[in-house]
């Protein structure tokens, strides 16, 4: 085979170059020295829109416009000439017309050619046209945003992570005169005000090293030299990592702002001490009716602290009759956005009532919304007893205007009748509603006393006074004398438009002056009856005038005063400085000022008494009535002290001082609410030989050792541990927990070490020891009777062990308190089955000896247990309810029993708490009087004082319907509260039963002795039958019977018996 021809070198190396051009994205030309094309690749084909073909050996000005041409073709005569290289921006028209932006870099390249070199230009071109454009897009854009910066009121900023400022807007040193540079990094602190800077710094440092966003209020200074307050606010720009890389923030000028809430704080400060200083009470609402605002005259006025007040709270403070009717006024005025008026009565903070009008204005912002209403209150009590007087004195002169004998008649200015009373209708014959115009004097009266009338009524006309006789002809046709006086009525300006007539029948003239005559006599024996009575009452009567001068003063006031006649029309001030500053005299200003009753108490320091004083306004003064109290006062003091011993004698143990069982019931449960359930012990113990001790020594002897025992465990425990005597020799300890179960261990342990110390008897050495039952709370219980009763078998295990030694409560004992558990199953059925029993003691008559009353007690006879205690069933008949329908049956049991009794003796019933509280009490006793037909006045309701502790109103209501029954009310254990005086204050009592606590110790104890004397002089003051309960021996009798007891109850006369028993007891008459 022949080899292929190759081709020529030179066409070869030009297609080769072409190609390598060809593959260059950027536009190739090459031209010559004429500036013909002589090479140009694919790129500048396309940039121009030409073929290769219709490009080659052609110039500029054959493809682009003259212009472009001529200064493209000159720079590259300037390159050839030069040698230089010469690069440019020029904008160039296409052929299909479109403008581009080109980068033109030109070159000057030359050959060898012979002897000679030829030269030619080498072009290279970029377009640029979509950078130049998108350079003027961000240019522009760059402009719109430095705008927006440059006009906006906020201040733009940047910082580092370190909290270096690197950017800020320029408005910056606008507002405060600094530059850039000095700005920058931390220079801005500069404009910071100083008392500002701290916190601010403090601030920036929290954000800057937990990352959250910054917001700050602070002020700057200005370039003016003026503070400012501005708001800087600033968030974290975090990388991909969520690491901080910049802080972007603005500064907001927000002076106008801060001052704007200062001045509304200052407004807001301002409208509230104008209103508090406001002499009325004034109040704010929101558009539903809420009120925001009350001034502090409403708080002082009503007592309401502001959060009471506020919303509806002061609906509370309004009278219940008045308040449904002020809130729909007030709700209908708010629905239609009305102004509201109200009048009705304000409970002011003494507990008394005012009569006020309320009136609110509905409020509007300056668009016309609704924003609710401004109100006052003002007290009218004065003008509502103005109102009232007024009223009662025209019903007053109107009763006289109708009552009076004489005719009197109301004319006009012609004679002719406007208004007549009574007395002249029956003159005229006119009946009543019967119109009185054209009763003319004429129509009964004599034509010849014509002249006479018209003289009178032209002098009246003339504002002066006429009178005259004439004759007239009644109704019945009888011919009568009238004496008529005829006086003008003026208007305000003093010129008369009436005529006041009156007509008095004189025909039996002498028989009027003997009756007014009579009067004037009665009026005079009436002020000497009336003198009288002012100085013998037994009251102290004082009038003062109005500049507080003694008028008056009867013999018992001189005597309360120590003053004689001198003191008359002198001021009562000066004879009394001391009491011109007091309380007293406080009240008596008011009374004076306001013109309204008081009645008061009060102490004349100047004269070491009280008094209690009735003030009453007079036409010039003022009148007051007052007794000299201070025996009453003294005596009051004292028998509130020998209550509150009476209090602490109930609730502690007389022999040992500890205390008692109802005491320890309630340091338990203070301790547990305090304490919010917190672990606790109790431990109860009673003493091992002590009966030997007191068969042996005696009762004396046993007391003093459980005194000491007393003393010892008072030692033994810590403060915050509470001792109690529950009776006998058995005591009780509550022990707050700290730790663990061991405490109440080691004080077991410690205790029985302590108590088998010998003992030191009157000389004699006495040994006894001790064991202990312990409970936990709450495992064992949660009530002091549930751990009580827990501990006590706990006790009861320990002594059955030998003695001497302590237990505490477990599983394998809980089978006692089942037992309990059974009791209230038990109990449920036992008053259907008849099961249940009353049994009677008597209340003796200290004066006849003979039975007055019989107490009714419950009793239980079990099938299988046989008689069980009261104190074991009637607090689980309680804690379950039972009570209530038991105590139905003993109410009906009694009363049938009582029936058969003679009418002398009454019945007493018990009634518990729980039954107290259920609402058919008062139906369930009635049920009973009705069913029996016993006489209400027979049968006695007891209550305890524990009974009326709680809703007080209530209790005292409910004994009012009680009462209304015709039933006897007693207290029953008088004096184990505070609360006993108080409620014989509140409520009349029939009776009061002094608790047999104060009669054990009589006749030595000399607190009780004391108590049982205050309780008779008490139910003696107060016109109360007084019984004691719980006397057992002749001594204790014989101290009741001498202080005046009316009843005695107790062992000495009987124990409690079947109905059966106690009817023969009855029978029997004196005891």
């Amino acid at each position: 085979m022949n080899a292929p021809t190759p081709e020529p070198p030179s066409h070869r190396s030009h297609d080769l170059f072409q190609r390598l051009m060809d593959g260059i994205a950027e536009p190739v030309i090459i031209k010559d020295d004429a500036s013909r094309f002589v090479f140009i690749n694919d790129a500048a084909c396309d940039l121009l829109g030409k073929d290769r073909n219709q490009l080659i050996g052609r110039t500029d000005h054959d493809i682009l416009p003259w212009e472009q041409a001529d200064r493209i073709v000159s720079l590259d005569r300037i390159v050839l000439s030069t040698g230089e290289g010469h690069e440019l921006e020029e904008q160039i028209t296409t052929p299909d017309g479109t403008q581009r932006t080109l980068l033109t870099k030109k070159r000057c390249v030359s050959i060898p050619a012979g002897s000679t070199q030829e030269k030619f230009v080498v072009v290279t071109i970029v377009d640029i046209t979509n950078l130049r454009r998108t350079e003027e897009t961000l240019r522009a854009s760059e402009e719109h945003y430095r705008s927006l910066v440059d006009l906006h009121p906020q201040v733009p900023w940047t910082a580092d992570t370190a909290g270096e400022v690197l950017e800020v807007g320029p408005r910056w040193s606008e507002l405060t005169g600094l530059g850039e540079k000095e700005t920058l990094g931390s220079g801005w602190a500069k404009a910071v005000h100083p008392q500002d800077a701290e916190a601010l710094q403090e601030e920036w440092r929290r954000s800057l090293a937990s990352g959250a966003p910054f917001d700050c209020e602070y002020r700057l200074l200005t370039k003016t030299g003026d503070y400012r307050w501005f708001r800087a606010r600033a968030a974290a720009k975090r990388d991909a990592d969520g690491k901080i890389v910049r802080w972007y923030g603005v500064l907001e000028d927000i002076d106008e702002r801060r001052r704007a809430a200062d001045d509304l704080r200052e407004s807001e400060a301002r409208f509230r001490a104008i209103a508090d200083d406001a002499p009325v009470m004034i109040w704010v609402a929101d558009p539903t009716g809420d009120t925001s605002f009350f001034n502090r005259l409403w708080l002082e006025t009503t007592g309401q602290t502001e959060a009471e007040a506020l919303g509806f709270g002061w609906v509370d403070v309004i009278h219940p009759d008045d308040r449904q009717a002020v809130q729909e006024t007030f709700f209908r005025a708010t629905a239609g956005k009305e102004p509201v008026r109200s009048e009705y009565r304000l409970r002011r903070a003494d507990g008394s009532w005012a009569w006020v009008i309320d009136v609110g204005q509905p409020r509007f912002s300056a668009n016309g919304t609704f924003l609710g209403y401004v109100g006052s209150v003002l007290d009218i009590t004065g003008r509502r007893a103005a109102e009232i007087a007024q009223q009662e004195a025209q019903a007053f002169i109107r009763s006289i205007f109708d009552s009076s004998p004489d005719c009197v008649r109301v004319l006009d200015m012609e004679g002719r009748p406007l208004l007549m009373n009574e007395a002249g209708r029956r003159i005229f014959g006119l009946n009543e509603g019967a119109p009185v115009t054209g009763q003319t004097w004429d129509s009964i009266g004599r034509a010849s006393d014509a002249d006479k009338v018209e003289a009178a009524w032209e002098s009246v006309r003339r504002g002066k006074t006429a009178r005259f006789e004439i004759s007239v002809r009644d109704a019945g046709g009888e011919e009568r004398c009238m004496d008529v006086i005829s006086a003008p009525i003026t208007d305000h300006h003093g010129k008369p438009f009436r005529i006041l007539s009156i007509w008095r029948d004189i025909t039996d003239a002498k028989r009027a002056s003997d009756e007014i005559s009579r009067a004037q006599r009665h009026a005079e024996a009436a002020a000497d009856q009336l003198s009288s009575v002012l100085e013998s009452t037994m009251d102290s009567v004082m009038l003062f005038d109005a500049d507080w001068r003694v008028r008056y003063l009867n013999e018992n006031a001189r005597k309360l005063l120590q003053v004689g006649d001198e003191a008359l029309g002198r001021v009562f001030w000066k004879l009394f400085p001391e009491e011109e500053e007091g309380s007293f005299a406080k009240h008596c200003r008011e009374v004076m000022d306001r013109r309204v009753r008081s009645f008061f108490e009060d102490h004349l320091s100047s004269l070491g008494r009280w008094v209690e004083a009735n003030a009453s306004p007079t036409q010039d003064g003022i009148s007051i009535f007052c007794r000299d109290i201070t025996e009453r006062r003294r005596a009051e003091e004292d028998t509130l002290l020998a209550q509150k011993q009476m209090a602490h004698m109930a609730r502690h143990d007389m022999l040992t001082g500890l205390a008692n069982r109802m005491f320890f019931r309630e340091c338990f449960e203070e301790a547990l609410n305090e304490s919010n359930h917190a672990r606790m012990a109790v431990l109860c113990l009673d003493l091992d030989g002590f009966k030997a001790v007191n068969d042996t020594l005696g009762h004396p002897a046993g007391d003093a050792l459980l005194r000491q025992v007393s003393t010892r465990l008072i030692q033994s425990v810590r403060t915050t541990e509470t001792v109690a005597r529950l009776g006998g020799d058995e005591f009780a300890i509550i022990q707050p927990l700290t730790e663990s179960r061991d405490e109440a261990f080691r004080l077991a342990q410690r205790l029985i070490d302590t108590l088998s110390e010998p003992f030191s008897i009157e000389g004699a050495a006495a040994t006894v020891g001790t064991s202990i039952g312990i409970a936990f709370a709450p495992e064992d219980g949660t009530s002091a009777d549930e751990l009580i009763k827990a501990a006590d078998i706990a006790l009861y295990s320990a002594k059955s062990s030998g003695r001497g030694t302590y237990k505490l409560f477990d599983v394998a004992m809980h089978a006692q308190l089942q037992t309990h558990q059974q009791m209230k199953i038990t109990m449920r059925d036992a008053l259907a089955r008849g099961e249940f029993e009353l049994h009677y003691q008597p209340l003796v008559s200290l004066e006849s000896r003979c039975v007055s009353c019989c107490e009714a007690l419950l009793r239980w006879r079990h099938p299988d247990r046989g008689m069980i205690a009261p104190s074991e069933f009637i607090p689980i008949a309680e804690e379950t309810g039972l009570i209530v329908p038991i105590g139905e049956w003993i109410l009906g049991e009694a009363c049938r029993q009582a029936a058969r009794w003679p009418e002398r003796v009454s019945v007493a019933v018990n009634l518990s708490p729980v039954q107290f509280k259920h609402r058919n009490l008062v139906r369930a006793v009635a049920k009973a009087l009705s069913a029996t037909r016993l006489d209400p006045a027979r049968l006695q309701l007891e209550i305890t004082e524990t009974v009326l502790l709680d809703e007080s109103e209530h209790n005292l209501e409910l004994l009012q319907d009680l009462r209304r029954l015709g039933v006897k009310i007693a207290m029953d254990d008088f004096g184990t509260g505070y609360s006993s005086l108080g409620y014989l204050r509140s409520f009349p009592f029939d009776k009061i039963k002094v608790d047999q606590a104060f009669v054990r110790d009589l006749p030595h104890g000399k607190e009780s002795l004391a108590i049982v004397k205050a309780v008779a002089g008490l139910g003696q003051s107060l016109g109360m039958t007084t019984s004691v309960e719980g006397v057992e021996t002749e001594d204790q009798l014989a101290v009741v019977d001498s202080e005046g007891f009316n009843e005695v109850q107790g062992y000495l006369f009987s124990r409690p018996l079947p109905a059966a028993e106690i009817s023969k007891l009855i029978a029997a008459g004196s005891l």
